[in-house]
């Protein structure tokens, strides 16, 4: 659900329509230290030649600042051209304090106890708030980069959900990869429990 027109008057909310982005692939890194601008790295799906023929990718990277480090990475593809002057547009092109007050999170518990579903909620969160976030904008891409803690990484697998995935961080385990300028980096590495 989203905001109607008349939110502000009646608090009215309205079926949202197709999402302008859909989950693509995942990689799980484990890596010597942190990486930002992993869509830079010559192995990531923003640097393939089928990355290279969408249109826009938006590269959400969770890191884990930790021994081993490890990075979340999910890669969402727009279908086509961004149009302008759209609220994608003014997100992928704009500043990291607009960046900030947009992108939220807001959790969803598909499947799980009640007791968890009351826990969680469905309160949105500026994750620019929760998080410290970077951005790295080039080409056809937007690189966010989260700097989590493990609690906080635990909270945001735990309630992050898109409508394509349908509660797939909740219901799956991720296998973990090496990331090394030598290795093949596997892409949707996910093990179904």
């Amino acid at each position: 659900m989203i905001r109607g027109q008349t939110y502000l008057k009646n608090s009215a909310k309205i079926m949202g329509g197709n999402p302008l982005l859909k989950l693509i692939a995942v990689d799980w890194f484990k890596v010597d230290k942190a990486t930002d601008k992993i869509a830079l790295h010559p192995k990531s799906l923003a640097q393939s030649d089928a990355g290279k023929n969408l249109p826009f990718i938006l590269v959400i990277n969770l890191e884990i600042p930790a021994k081993p480090n490890y990075s979340l990475v999910l890669y969402y593809a727009a279908e086509r051209p961004v149009r302008k002057d759209s609220l994608l547009e003014k997100f992928a092109d704009g500043t990291d304090q607009f960046r900030d007050a947009r992108f939220k999170l807001i959790p969803s518990i598909v499947e799980g106890y009640w007791m968890v579903k009351r826990a969680v909620g469905t309160k949105a969160c500026l994750l620019g708030k929760a998080v410290t976030c970077k951005y790295f904008r080039q080409d056809n891409f937007l690189e966010s980069v989260m700097i989590t803690s493990m609690l906080s990484l635990h909270i945001l697998m735990f309630v992050y959900q898109m409508p394509q995935i349908d509660g797939f961080l909740y219901r799956t385990k991720i296998a973990s990869y090496p990331l090394e300028a030598n290795s093949p980096i596997s892409r949707g590495c996910v093990n179904h429990l």
